[in-house]
């Protein structure tokens, strides 16, 4: 019989998230892990005010609910060779599983494409992709996006300055 633990994972790894209520000191760890998710643990159970064996235990229950998805390195894309940032809207031929299945297994995994939105209205994908240079958008559009029998329609919008929304604090 599986314990109540392993069924909240099991529950996780589908997508089922826990929907427990975070308390004050769980928002303080969220609030001060996205001001810097590099603080050591100590130095997160200062600014928090819990000894660090329970901010260890805390950040970890938090990560094991699925409120913390991990942590991850933000590059500055110029700097590696990809100052070029587009929004690509994507509208498939059809809308039967095959099809959608063809896309989403494709595309969003190229090393181009930063996020793939599955959006409702006028387009059915929009992407954020990044390449180096307006000639290699072009190329990327058509190799990848044009010639592909199941993308009945694009639109590509130059990103002129990304400009991130605020992840926190949670409120």
């Amino acid at each position: 019989m599986a314990t109540p633990a392993k069924n909240v994972r099991r529950e996780q790894a589908q997508g089922n998230l826990s929907t427990e209520v975070l308390d004050a000191v769980d928002r303080q760890i969220i609030d001060t892990l996205l001001a810097d998710a590099r603080i050591t643990n100590r130095d997160l159970a200062d600014a928090v005010g819990i000894a660090p064996s329970t901010a260890l235990m805390r950040t970890r229950a938090l990560m094991e609910r699925g409120t913390i998805e991990g942590f991850e390195a933000k590059l500055n894309l110029t700097s590696i060779g990809r100052a070029v940032q587009a929004l690509i809207a994507v509208r498939l031929r059809a809308h039967d599983r095959d099809q959608i299945d063809a896309f989403t297994s494709r595309v969003p995994l190229l090393p181009e494409v930063l996020s793939t939105f599955h959006t409702s209205g006028s387009v059915d994908y929009l992407l954020h992709i990044a390449v180096r240079d307006t000639d290699a958008l072009r190329d990327w559009v058509l190799d990848n996006l044009t010639t592909d029998p199941v993308v009945g329609h694009t639109e590509t919008t130059l990103v002129f300055k990304h400009i991130p929304g605020h992840t926190g604090p949670i409120g």
